[in-house]
């Protein structure tokens, strides 16, 4: 059983959810008795959440939570899971279990690991607060409360819960604030990247895992640095995402909607000189974006378009050889397409293939000319 359990492990890390579930299919009736082994329940609920299959997965998390209430052989993540997928008011009381499961383990003193735990469990409740339990009267004073804690125990060091804090202030309309707690997350972010890349003393899988982790707080916090102005930063948190994945669907669509609000930005400057633009102001005038007509002959403009319209092509080249059936990839390219429609159409494929070589181009008009010229004299 132990082999089998390590076999479906190493299999998840592969991404290969079918052959984990394989190794563990053989063992399921050793479930079925009083006091199963809570290591196996684990496997299979972690296997059949990697799978997409809730439903079997929530059985087993169930019943690892019951048969090892104090976390003494699976930790605290079975409680943190089950709370995330309950939600509401029992989610929280499952994940406030696992924190004090890890509390207790650690006694006086937390090593890293456990205050990364611990962070990450205040977050998930900060997260049913802010969606679950937003009606409810304490929900801006627990998330407060919450949110506090994280940062106190991390040392302001989190750079997850630097980015939940900004999520918080965007509510608060407090938008100043959340662009100093997105910057100084991005900042610990590139570091962690950094130092998880130089890490010569771990294997390649792991160091590929650990920065894979990295992966959609990122794009969460590129998308969050959108709504408030960010747009420098949201590009440098984009190009961290493509040294993890090159390929990144949503990191392509959010360089250009990025490049797309500069340009929009910066012709309603053009238009309106002496207003200066804040991040209150930025939050309010992205309810207008459509409102905006882009100036295409400015130079300036037209560069910044140029950037858009490559980053927006990419996104719907690479969303049209994805699944098709994958709603979130449909919605990345729909978005692409419309914007596209906005600022000149997609970029000639030809141009893509220079670009992925690391050809530059100034001027994507002038080069596809060149190019259907080569083509008429060849």
């Amino acid at each position: 059983m132990e082999v089998a359990i390590k076999q479906a492990r190493e299999a998840l890390a592969e991404n290969d959810s079918k052959k984990a579930i394989s190794f563990l299919r053989p063992y399921e009736k050793e479930l079925e008795g009083q006091n199963p082994n809570v290591q196996l329940l684990q496997a299979f609920a972690d296997v059949y959440l990697e799978d997409g299959q809730l439903d079997k997965a929530y059985p087993h998390l169930v019943r690892s939570c019951e048969v090892d209430p104090q976390g003494l052989q699976t930790g605290s993540d079975p409680f943190f899971t089950l709370g995330q997928v309950v939600g509401g008011a029992d989610g929280i009381q499952l994940i406030s279990k696992g924190i004090e499961n890890v509390s207790t383990a650690a006694g006086e003193n937390l090593n890293g690991e456990q205050v990364v735990k611990i962070v990450n469990g205040l977050l998930s409740m900060i997260e049913i607060w802010m969606t679950d339990l937003c009606m409810e009267p304490e929900a801006e004073s627990q998330c407060e409360e919450l949110i506090n804690k994280a940062l106190e125990i991390s040392d302001n060091q989190s750079a997850e819960a630097l980015s939940t804090l900004g999520s918080i202030r965007i509510s608060q309309q407090r938008f100043s604030e959340a662009c100093e707690a997105f910057t100084k997350s991005w900042e610990l972010f590139e570091k962690r990247k950094q130092a998880i890349s130089n890490n010569n003393d771990s294997p390649d899988d792991y160091i590929t895992g650990e920065l894979a982790e990295l992966l959609q707080p990122l794009l969460n916090l590129a998308k969050m640095c959108i709504e408030v102005g960010l747009y420098e930063v949201t590009l440098k948190v984009v190009g961290g995402i493509r040294d993890i994945d090159e390929d990144n669907l949503e990191g392509y669509y959010l360089e250009g909607f990025a490049h797309y609000m500069i340009a929009k930005i910066g012709t309603f400057q053009q238009k309106n000189p002496t207003m200066e633009l804040k991040p209150e102001t930025i939050f309010e005038f992205n309810q207008h974006i459509q409102e905006i007509e882009l100036n295409l002959e400015d130079e300036m403009i037209n560069e910044i378009i140029q950037e858009a319209r490559i980053a927006l092509t990419f996104t719907v080249k690479i969303g049209e050889s994805s699944d098709a059936s994958d709603e979130v990839v449909q919605e990345l390219i729909s978005g692409a397409k419309t914007v596209l429609a906005e600022i000149g159409g997609e970029v000639d494929p030809k141009i893509l293939m220079k670009i992925k070589k690391g050809e530059a181009l100034d001027d994507i008009d002038a080069n596809l000319d060149d190019l259907e010229s080569d083509e008429e004299i060849s």
